[in-house]
C-alpha cells in the first residue's frame, strides 16, 4: 500500500458515521440487567455488609475478598457484592428484598437505583493501518498538522515541549481491556484485573487498547509517530467491558474501587450511556465519583457521541454529567468541536468539563495490525487522562479535587461555547 492509499484509507474509516456496533440511540435509556446498585452512608464502611445481610437476607460478599482471587464469577439471585472503599454494593434481589433495603436500614441507605447496561464510548474506529507498512505513518498529516514526531493531538495539547512523564503516577484504564503482546507494551510492568466473568484481560475489542494507548502509551513506539502521552505512568487496566464493549453498572463500580483500592490517581471511564434531556444525573454515581475523589483518584469520562451537529446536539451522558466527574469533549484537528461531541445541556449537572483532541486520533490497535484511528469522546478522554497524569507527577500533592482544579486551571480557552468545551483544551505541564 502506498503513503496515499494508506492515508486515503486511513482517513475514510475514522470519519466514518456510523457508530460503535450496538450503541443505544441517542436519548433512549439503556436496559436493566434487573440487579441493583446501592448507596449507603459514607460511616457504613465495615459494618455495610451485615446492614445490606439483614435488611434482605442477601449473602453478600466483599469485593476486595473476591477479587483477591482473581476469578469472576456470575452474582447469582440472592446474592451481593459490597464496595467497601465506595460504601455501594451490586445486590441480586428480588423486589420485596430491595423494598425492605429502602425501609429497614435505619437511614443507612442513600439511594438504590437499577443496575443498567453500558458500553464504549467510541464513535467510529479504523484498523486499516497494515503492520507492513507503519512507516507511511511517519509521514502522514492530517488537516494540514504533521505527525512526523507525535500525532497531531499530542502536539495541540503542547505534548513536544513537556519534561514529565507520568512517572510514580498509578493510572487505571477500564474499558475492553488490553492486547499484552502489542509490542509497544509487551515488558511493561502492568497491573490488570477483568470484572468481565469468563474474560481474561486481553483486548479482543480496540477501545481498550486504543485508550491506554493515547492515555499511556510509549515514548518510542514502533515506526510511527509518538501516540501516548504518559509512558513513565504505572499502568492499570481494568476489564469492565467484554469483547462487544458491553458492560454493566456494576463492573464499572467494581473496577472503580478496584482502582481505588489500588492507590490509582487517575481513573479513566471509557465507557457509558445516552443522556436524556431536562433527566438528572445518577445519585448513585455522583455519591461514588465524590468520595473518590475525598480517596485521591479523579475520574474522567467521555461525554458521549450522541451528536449530529449542526442539526442535533445531544446531552452528557452517564456517568459523565455526574459533577464530580470530569466530562471531556472532543474536538477536530481545527480545535473545532467535533460534530458527534455532546454538550451541557441540562441545568441540574451534565456539563463539559474539558476538550481534547477525538477525531482521527492515531494509536495502538490489537493484533497484527498494530494501530489504527479513532474518533470519539474516549478518545478525547484518553489524552486528558495522560495529562492528569503529567500533572500528578508535577504537583506530587495534588490529588483527587486538587488534581481536577488543575486540569481546569491550566486549559487552554477556546472560542467555542463552555457547553461544548467546559474550560478548553487540556493543557501538559510545561
Amino acid at each position: 500500500m502506498t503513503k496515499k492509499e494508506l492515508r486515503n484509507a486511513a482517513v475514510a474509516g475514522a470519519q466514518q458515521r456510523p457508530a460503535w456496533i450496538g450503541e443505544p440511540e441517542a436519548g433512549v435509556p439503556s436496559r436493566h440487567t434487573g440487579r441493583s446498585v446501592v448507596l449507603l452512608r459514607e460511616d457504613a464502611g465495615r459494618t455495610g455488609p451485615d446492614i445490606l445481610r439483614n435488611a434482605t437476607g442477601l449473602h453478600i460478599a466483599v469485593s476486595s475478598e473476591f477479587q483477591a482471587s482473581g476469578v469472576q464469577t456470575p452474582l447469582a439471585a440472592g446474592e451481593g457484592m459490597y464496595f467497601e472503599r465506595l460504601g455501594a454494593a451490586l445486590l441480586h434481589g428480588d423486589a420485596d428484598q430491595i423494598r425492605a433495603l429502602e425501609s429497614s436500614t435505619a437511614g443507612h441507605t442513600l439511594a438504590v437505583e437499577p443496575e443498567r447496561y453500558l458500553r464504549a464510548r467510541a464513535r467510529a474506529y479504523s484498523s486499516c493501518l497494515p503492520a507492513a507498512a507503519p512507516a507511511g505513518l511517519s509521514a502522514l498529516h492530517l488537516s494540514g498538522t504533521g505527525m512526523a514526531s507525535a500525532t497531531w493531538g499530542l502536539q495541540a495539547i503542547g505534548i513536544l515541549s513537556c519534561g514529565f512523564s507520568g512517572c510514580g503516577v498509578r493510572v487505571a484504564i477500564l474499558d475492553t481491556g488490553l492486547d499484552l503482546q502489542h509490542p509497544d507494551f509487551a515488558g511493561r510492568p502492568i497491573v490488570s484485573q477483568s470484572f468481565i466473568t469468563g474474560a481474561p484481560i486481553d483486548d479482543r475489542n480496540g477501545h481498550g487498547t486504543h485508550c491506554a494507548g493515547v492515555a499511556c502509551g510509549p515514548l518510542h513506539p514502533g515506526d510511527v509517530p509518538r501516540y501516548g502521552i504518559a509512558f513513565g505512568a504505572d499502568l492499570y487496566i481494568a476489564k469492565v467491558l467484554d469483547d462487544n464493549a458491553d458492560g454493566t453498572y456494576g463492573n464499572l463500580i467494581a473496577g472503580i474501587d478496584w482502582a481505588i483500592r489500588s492507590g490509582c490517581a487517575v481513573i479513566s471511564l471509557s465507557v457509558g450511556a445516552p443522556g436524556i434531556l431536562e433527566a438528572s444525573y445518577s445519585q448513585v454515581y455522583e455519591r461514588v465519583a465524590a468520595r473518590a475523589l475525598a480517596a485521591g483518584s479523579v475520574l474522567i469520562a467521555p461525554a458521549g457521541n450522541e451528536s449530529q451537529r449542526p442539526d442535533t446536539v445531544a446531552p452528557v451522558g452517564h456517568p459523565a454529567n455526574c459533577p464530580s466527574i470530569l466530562a471531556i469533549g472532543a474536538l477536530d484537528q481545527h480545535l473545532s468541536v467535533a460534530p458527534f461531541s455532546n454538550a451541557g445541556l441540562n441545568p441540574d449537572g451534565g456539563g463539559v468539563d474539558l476538550a481534547a483532541p477525538g477525531i482521527a486520533v492515531m494509536s495502538a490497535a490489537p493484533g497484527s495490525s498494530l494501530y489504527q484511528l479513532g474518533n470519539g469522546t474516549s478518545t478525547a478522554a484518553g489524552h486528558v487522562s495522560g495529562v492528569a497524569a503529567l500533572l500528578a507527577e508535577a504537583h506530587p500533592r495534588a490529588r483527587g479535587a486538587s488534581l481536577r482544579a488543575l486540569l481546569l486551571q491550566t486549559a487552554r480557552p477556546l472560542r467555542a461555547p463552555a457547553r461544548d468545551v467546559g474550560a478548553g483544551l487540556v493543557q501538559a505541564p510545561q
